[in-house]
């Protein structure tokens, strides 16, 4: 029987989330988006159940090898902040991780509803998270036949665009595009022009 942690550190385990989520909505072909720690969760899915049936991935300022080197310090400081089992810290590693994750700030009322969901989110998620043994999905990424699409932010404070452009140099039909005004959310931040990449990307990746 899985602990919390062991549920959560377990790589086979967010694939098959994945896959559940896809086999219940009877999705055919679908782009598969994955944003920070779910650049790994589309890694980790691939490497379970392969890529056959995924049109494309579009991997957003994602996390796809956990190395020091490729996260900032900061990053590797919100690791052991929002883990803490102090209350206190944890709530505000909370709400610090959450302003780093943006260039642009949202509206005083979007951050406080942010704030309510960053909140409800288990300590385990997170401490189990960084406790996988799975650590480099990067030849995951290089084996899939599919096309990728890397959004990155350019003042992105968690993962450094080396990241993606780590991707980019192994896998040849893929496509780095750098968003110069934002953070780590380039979806929210710059939300026309990443809205318009995407949809763009999903047709060309299903042929239409």
């Amino acid at each position: 029987m899985h602990t919390a942690l062991d549920a959560y550190s377990d790589a086979d385990r967010w694939a098959d989330d994945v896959a559940a989520v896809i086999d219940a909505t009877r999705l055919r072909n679908p782009v598969l988006v994955g944003w920070s720690l779910g650049g790994y969760v589309a890694g980790a899915y691939l490497r379970r159940h392969g890529g056959s049936g995924i049109a494309g991935v579009n991997l957003v300022d994602a996390v796809t090898k956990l190395s020091p080197d490729l996260l900032t310090e900061e990053a590797g400081a919100f690791t052991r902040t929002t883990t803490s089992h102090d209350l206190a810290e944890r709530t505000a590693a909370t709400a610090d991780f959450l302003a780093a994750c943006f260039h642009q700030l949202p509206a005083p009322s979007e951050m406080q509803r942010m704030l309510v969901v960053n909140g409800m989110t288990s300590r385990a998620v997170n401490e189990g998270f960084v406790r996988t043994a799975i650590i480099d999905l990067e030849p995951v990424f290089a084996a899939y036949a599919g096309p990728i699409l890397l959004t990155h932010g350019v003042h992105d404070r968690l993962v450094r665009v080396a990241m993606s452009e780590r991707i980019k140099a192994i896998h040849k039909n893929s496509r780095l595009s750098l968003y110069d005004n934002s953070g780590h959310s380039p979806f929210y931040e710059e939300p026309a022009r990443y809205g318009q990449e995407l949809a763009a990307f999903v047709k060309a990746a299903n042929g239409d």
